[in-house]
Formats: C-alpha cells, sequence, structure tokens
C-alpha cells in the first residue's frame, strides 16, 4: 500500500465524505429492517466530531489514508450504535434536529439497530487487525457498563457528583480515549504521546459531556429534547451540583414528585441556577478542559496544532 499524508488542513470536507460513504457502504449491508435506522442517523452526521478527532491525533504521520477513512468510520459507528440505544433509555423524541429512530420503527427494531452498528464496528476492527479489536472490545465494554450505570441511578436525588463523573467518564470519556489511541497507533507515536493522547481523550469526554448537560438547561435547543432527561430521572452535572448544596430540599421535593411534568422544567432550571448548580458545572467542565489542554503538551507540534484546533472549533458550539 502507498502511504499518504492524512486530511490536510482544506481537505477535512473529502476526507469526511469518504468516512460517510465507507458507513454507507457498510450499513448496506444489513437486512432491510435495521438498514434503515442505521442509514437515517448515518445520514445526519452532526459534527463528525470523532472521525475528525482521530486524523487530527495522526498529524503529518504519513498513513494509509483507506485504513485512515476505515478507522474514521469506525469511531463514527460506535458513536452512532450508543446514539441508537441511548435514545431508547432516554425515550428522546429528537436527535440532530430529526425524529429519533425509535419514535420511527419503534424500540425494540432501533434496538437492534444499535447491536447491528455495534456489529460492524466490531467486524472493522478485527479485519484492521494490529490490537484495534481488543481496543474496540474495551471500549464497548466502558459504554456498556457506563450505560447499565445510567440506568441504575435513576430519580436517585443523593447520587454524587463524583459518581456521576465516573460515569460519563465510562459512558463518554472512554469513545473520545478510544478514539484518540487509535490516531496515535496508526501514526505510531512514541509512548509518551500516546498516554498524553489518551488522557486528553477522557479528560476531554468528560467535559464535552458535562457542557452538554449544561445545555440540557437551556430552552429552544431545537437538536435535543430538552428536558427529557430530568423527566426520566436523570440529571446531569448541573442538577447534581445543586443537589447537592443549598436549596437542595426543594429541588429534589420538585424532581421527585409524582405529579412532575415538563411544565415543572422552568421551576427546575431557575432553582438550579439560583443554587449555584450551573456554574459549578460550568466552572467543572473548565477544569477538565484545561487538563485535557495541558495533555497536549507532551505531543508533538503536528497533532497538537490539529486537535487544538478542533477543540477551538468545538467548544463554542457546545
Amino acid at each position: 500500500m502507498t502511504a499518504a499524508q492524512p486530511p490536510a488542513p482544506g481537505a477535512e470536507t473529502d476526507y469526511t465524505a469518504k468516512v460517510m460513504a465507507r458507513i454507507d457502504r457498510l450499513a448496506a449491508g444489513l437486512g432491510p429492517s435495521l438498514r434503515g435506522p442505521v442509514a437515517a442517523l448515518a445520514a445526519n452526521p452532526g459534527k463528525n466530531l470523532r472521525s475528525g478527532l482521530l486524523a487530527a491525533c495522526v498529524g503529518d504521520a504519513p498513513v494509509d489514508p483507506a485504513r485512515l477513512v476505515r478507522l474514521g468510520a469506525l469511531v463514527e459507528l460506535v458513536h452512532l450504535a450508543s446514539l441508537l440505544h441511548d435514545d431508547v433509555v432516554d425515550r428522546a423524541a429528537l436527535r440532530r434536529g430529526r425524529p429519533t429512530a425509535h419514535t420511527l420503527v419503534g424500540p425494540e427494531r432501533a434496538s437492534l439497530a444499535g447491536l447491528a452498528a455495534f456489529a460492524l464496528a466490531g467486524t472493522e476492527s478485527a479485519e484492521l487487525g494490529a490490537g484495534i479489536d481488543m481496543l474496540v472490545s474495551r471500549t464497548l465494554r466502558e459504554l456498556a457498563h457506563g450505560q447499565l450505570l445510567d440506568i441504575e441511578r435513576t430519580f436517585d436525588t443523593a447520587y454524587t457528583l463524583q459518581d456521576y463523573l465516573e460515569l460519563i467518564e465510562r459512558k463518554t470519556g472512554a469513545l473520545f480515549e478510544m478514539t484518540c489511541l487509535l490516531g496515535a497507533a496508526e501514526a505510531a507515536r512514541p509512548e509518551r504521546e500516546v498516554a498524553a493522547l489518551s488522557l486528553f481523550g477522557r479528560e476531554f469526554g468528560i467535559a464535552f459531556q458535562v457542557l452538554d448537560d449544561c445545555l440540557d438547561l437551556a430552552p429552544g435547543d431545537l437538536d435535543k429534547s430538552v428536558g427529557t432527561d430530568h423527566m426520566l430521572g436523570l440529571f446531569g452535572a448541573p442538577t447534581l451540583a445543586a443537589l447537592g448544596g443549598d436549596g437542595a430540599e426543594a429541588l429534589a421535593g420538585l424532581l421527585l414528585s409524582p405529579d412532575f411534568t415538563a411544565g415543572d422544567l422552568p421551576a427546575v432550571r431557575s432553582l438550579v441556577r439560583a443554587s449555584g448548580g450551573l456554574d459549578r458545572a460550568m466552572e467543572l467542565a473548565g477544569e477538565h478542559l484545561d487538563r485535557a489542554r495541558a495533555a497536549l503538551d507532551e505531543v508533538a507540534e503536528d497533532a497538537r496544532t490539529r486537535v487544538l484546533a478542533i477543540l477551538a472549533e468545538v467548544e463554542p458550539r457546545l
């Protein structure tokens, strides 16, 4: 195979298009009943953050461009599969501004479509070899454990913020870590840089999820079902921070009320903000972002510059 440079600045669109085309080809091999939900979500890809981050971690290292595309498709498939399952568990009505798969084809078929997407990712990782299959398997185990912990904590107003951070480290941080490790391994980066990119992925993933939780308190977001998590007893970082501080009794009473409805969400937002929960969550996200940036000091300039560029582009949109 002929080695080539990874996507240079300005070529990201071509790389992304090839990644999505690879996902389309893989999804086309599924049975008709499962192909639809996978293909529909793949056709509405969002930021393509994970595949872009993988290529950024490769930096300027000479790699096989076809393998890079397959690796990008692999991480996007794992993310896509996790979204299909998350939406079933969370009963979310919207994903990226469109109806979720389970609202269109039912939770059973949407769950099976998620399993099919995980299977496609597993097949890709096995074919790519070189330890990739083991890394992907470990990550899927972490994701499953994190999802289980998420379900077990429902309506637990005594759930600590520290426990939640450990949960999202598994549920969100693990996938970002895998993404960075795949890019570092493909570029054959030295052990010191591999460890630094691994840490970056974990810390960035935690910050990403905490900031997303903060958005759940912002009304008018058309890309997601705002407040759905609260309705299901899945409280994010701002709410958990508020439940651990002054005014927790009133907030817990509201969240656990048998009469709690979507009409009570403005009151939840008000209590969380007044107690400083939102400010604490934003501060916490900033701490983890700082750790992520600091980890990049150990990474060679070619990758560090590209990863920081992605961070600068994504952070304002979180």
